[in-house]
C-alpha cells in the first residue's frame, strides 16, 4: 500500500482530483441563494460546532506542544501517539469545525472542506498503523529551523476575533480555538514533518501540504482581497501558504528509507 500511494500522490492528476472536493455544493439545513454561499461560509465558520466546548481549548493548545517536546526527546517511542494525535485531530476538525448551527441558515455543512480535510485524516490514520514516519533524534542543520517561529506564530493565533485585530495578552494566547482549528494546527504539523525530513511518509507529507496550500491560498484571497479590513487574520494565516508550500516541495524531494518499524 505504501508504494502504491507514494506512486498515485507523485501523478499530476492527483491533485486536481482533490481540488474538485473542494467545490462540493454546501448543504443548508433553510437552504440558501448559491449568491449567499460568501456569508454562508462566514457565518458558519464563525460559529462551528468545535467552539461549543471551550475547556478543550487550552488543552489542545498544550497537547502538542508536549508530544512535539516529547518527538524531539524520545523519537519513536512516542511516534503512534503523535501519529495517532493528529489522525483524531483531523477527523474532529473536519466533522466539528466545518458543521455549525446557525440562526440564518440553519444546519450548516461547508462539505468540500470537510470533504479534503477527511481525506487527510485518512492518510493519517494509516500513517498510524504503518509508521512509516521516523522521528529519531537527529542534528538539523540551522536554516531547517525556520519554519518554528511562523509555526508558533499559527499555534498562538494573537487575535481578538471579535475585532480581528491583534491581541497578544496571555490570557487570549493560551485559551483561543487554534489547537482546534485547521488553518493553524497543519502549520505546526507539517513544520515537523519538515524537521524530520526526508525520514517521513511522503504520500502523508504531500497530501496534507498540497490541501494547506489550497487553504491557505483562498485565506490569503479572503482576508486579503475580499475582506481587507480583516488583514491581520491573512496575516494569521501566512504559516499555512509558506510552510506548506515548502513541504509539498519537500514531499517531491523525499526518499523514503528502508521499510520497516523503528523504535
Amino acid at each position: 500500500m505504501q508504494t502504491k500511494l507514494d506512486a498515485v500522490t507523485r501523478k499530476w492528476w492527483f491533485y486536481p482530483l482533490l481540488v474538485l472536493l473542494f467545490f462540493i455544493r454546501q448543504y443548508a439545513s433553510k437552504g440558501y441563494d448559491p449568491r449567499e454561499w460568501m456569508d454562508l461560509m462566514l457565518e458558519a465558520l464563525s460559529h462551528p460546532l468545535i467552539y461549543s466546548f471551550p475547556l478543550l481549548m487550552p488543552i489542545a493548545k498544550a497537547i502538542p506542544v508536549v508530544l512535539i517536546v516529547g518527538l524531539m526527546v524520545l523519537g519513536n517511542r512516542i511516534r503512534g501517539v503523535f501519529n495517532g494525535y493528529v489522525a483524531l485531530l483531523y477527523v474532529a476538525v473536519a466533522c466539528f469545525q466545518h458543521t455549525a448551527l446557525t440562526d440564518t441558515y440553519g444546519l450548516v455543512i461547508i462539505s468540500g472542506n470537510l470533504a479534503l480535510i477527511l481525506v487527510v485524516a485518512l492518510l493519517w490514520i494509516w500513517e498510524t498503523f504503518a509508521e512509516r514516519n521516523d522521528f529519531t533524534p537527529r542534528q538539523r542543520p540551522p536554516w531547517k529551523w525556520w519554519v518554528a517561529p511562523l509555526a508558533l506564530l499559527a499555534l498562538l493565533a494573537p487575535i481578538d476575533t471579535s475585532t480581528m485585530s491583534p491581541d497578544f495578552s496571555p490570557a487570549r494566547l493560551l485559551t483561543n480555538e487554534s489547537g482546534l482549528t485547521y488553518c493553524m494546527m497543519t502549520p505546526v504539523i507539517l513544520a515537523v514533518m519538515t524537521l524530520y525530513h526526508p525520514t517521513v511518509n511522503p504520500a502523508v507529507l504531500r497530501v496534507t501540504s498540497f490541501v494547506g496550500m489550497l487553504f491557505g491560498a483562498v485565506n490569503m484571497l479572503v482576508w486579503f482581497v475580499v475582506m481587507p479590513s480583516a488583514w491581520w487574520m491573512g496575516v494569521l494565516h501566512i504559516p499555512l501558504l509558506m510552510i506548506s508550500i515548502y513541504a509539498f516541495v519537500l514531499g517531491f524531494r523525499t526518499s523514503k528509507p528502508e521499510t520497516g518499524r523503528r523504535t
